[in-house]
């Protein structure tokens, strides 16, 4: 059975991450891992990605300057259902568990979310380290995007298929991948790449998909010509809750 997967992100001013963290991890998550219907839920703490290239002769990504995206990315919350019910359904848990600690959460800053639904997962070396559905992974990295035209995604579509599957079910590291599609929310697409770790000094895990060629050799173009991310997306983290 698929998961569905909620994603918040937000920024913490410097006087008030400190304080937030404490009290998401003691009391808010917990609260929100026992609601009905959640499998998992994950705190991510995301590394700034500078403004460069991936790898040498690869485009820039293109970020979205719509003011109606809230620019949010220094945290990342997910949390897993059985059911879009869970989040969307009448008299949900989730929502009961928002309002009544709205005073506490207004704190976050630049807050988005988006709901996905599973296109595709491809299971990885390290599998066996969290099999599917037993909670959030040590690292990750979330892409959340949309293509700039409707003939682009057919293009997407094939890429994935030809190119970054293959390199996702043998790259070093790696637990599964999920392309996904949203629900609600300003992205259509999203990925979801899952590691055991992110390593000091790493903001991307490009290059271990790079290291993982198969000799693919993709005749169309580069997906950077023509997807636009979220702000200082995608967003690579490790997990600090639950405690790795």
């Amino acid at each position: 059975m698929s998961e569905v997967l909620k994603a918040e992100w937000f920024d913490l001013a410097d006087d008030t991450r400190a304080d937030m963290w404490a009290w998401m991890h003691a009391e808010y998550l917990p609260s929100l891992q026992a609601a009905q219907g959640v499998a998992w839920v994950g705190h991510y703490d995301i590394v700034e990605q500078p403004d460069r290239p991936y790898i040498d002769g690869a485009p820039n990504k293109k970020e979205t300057d719509d003011p109606a995206v809230a620019s949010g990315w220094q945290n990342v919350v997910l949390t897993a259902a059985a059911s879009p019910e869970v989040f969307f359904g009448p008299g949900n848990t989730v929502d009961a568990l928002d309002e009544a600690h709205a005073g506490k959460l207004a704190v976050r800053e630049n807050y988005r979310s988006a709901v996905f639904i599973e296109e595709q997962v491809i299971n990885s070396p390290e599998q066996r380290a969290m099999p599917y559905g037993m909670g959030p992974p040590p690292a990750m990295q979330l892409g959340n995007y949309n293509c700039d035209t409707p003939e682009d995604e057919i293009e997407l579509a094939r890429w994935y298929r030809a190119e970054r599957f293959p390199r996702v079910s043998v790259s070093r590291g790696m637990i599964r991948g999920r392309k996904l599609i949203s629900m609600a929310g300003w992205p259509k697409h999203g990925v979801l790449w899952e590691f055991t770790d992110l390593p000091e000094g790493d903001y991307s895990f490009e290059y271990r998909f790079i290291e993982a060629d198969r000799g693919e050799e993709w005749p169309g173009r580069h997906v950077l010509e023509y997807v636009t991310h979220a702000p200082k997306g995608p967003h690579a983290g490790r997990r600090v809750w639950p405690a790795v």
